[in-house]
């Protein structure tokens, strides 16, 4: 049986992991390539907690990488090892072919379309979510106008999501900072719950339903002003068309067996595909 491998780049932390489960059981056609399997090395991110990070015990972990150990099962002709690098690495990696995918919670652009191949199917949904108090009062962003809003990052969905909305609604006029914080979100949500700010817009897979919970926060998420379907990001090359087949027919299969939205669920604590 095959078994996906968990990989820690050594650039990362200074030494590589392997669990234990990945090739003692392994057979040894596959791990000479006999068998036909083909290994895939996948990056992902390191630190991204819940989308992707690497636990205390050296494990790549989070929604994605877990979508990837699920293809793992599913896929017979793949096997896939893991890899938690820093985001900029990951990207590079796959550019470069020193990866063969990335799992990193990507939209889809122009820009990388170009750059690698897309799957058709996606792999999970970035939801860009209004957050505020509870008693705010605000129920839509067409409420905030005249309201505090969190500065946004200049870079990223979340400004684009606004502006375009901005762009397709003028009769709202949204008053912002822009700027690179660079604050934890659970400190961005207190400075909601406090009334710093009275919204902040941020996309919801950085666990903000666990912080606000745990940290008993007096703040909601809104529904979604945007959803986003996500990808994974293939290496171009010929040999990787077929691969991208195997990708979008294993993420099909777990769509429907419900796979998915049981990982978001278990790692966002909502079913992502809900607001589909």
């Amino acid at each position: 049986m095959k078994k996906v491998s968990i990989l820690v780049a050594a650039s990362v932390l200074g030494l590589s992991l392997l669990t234990a489960c990945n090739s003692t059981d392994k057979s040894q056609a596959e791990s000479t390539g006999d068998s036909g399997v083909r290994t895939i090395k996948v990056a992902t991110g390191h630190t991204s907690k819940p989308l992707s990070w690497v636990d205390e015990n050296g494990e790549v972990t989070g929604y994605e990488p877990e979508v990837i150990k699920e293809l793992d099962k599913v896929l017979e002709d793949y096997e896939f090892e893991l890899s938690g690098v820093e985001d900029s690495a990951g990207e590079t990696g796959v550019a470069t072919g020193k990866y063969d995918m990335l799992a990193g919670g990507l939209g889809f652009t122009e820009e990388r379309a170009e750059q690698y191949i897309i799957p058709s199917e996606s792999s999970g949904r970035a939801l860009i979510k209004i957050y505020v108090a509870e008693d705010s009062g605000i129920e839509s962003i067409q409420d905030l106008v005249g309201k505090k809003i969190s500065p946004l990052s200049p870079a990223g969905a979340t400004y684009k999501t606004v502006k375009d909305w901005e762009e397709e609604n003028p009769e709202f006029k949204l008053e912002y900072d822009l700027a690179d914080v660079g604050i934890p979100i659970a400190d961005r949500l207190k400075e909601v719950a406090t009334g710093k700010y009275d919204a902040l817009f941020y996309p919801s897979s950085y666990g903000q339903i666990e912080i606000i919970e745990d940290q008993n926060l007096p703040v909601v998420g809104l529904d979604p002003v945007k959803i986003i379907p996500t990808f994974f990001m293939i290496h171009k090359s010929e040999e990787n068309e077929e691969l991208k087949q195997a990708i979008d027919e294993g993420l099909k299969e777990l769509a429907e067996a419900g796979v998915l939205s049981e990982l978001s669920t278990e790692f966002y604590a909502e079913d992502v595909f809900q607001y589909d």
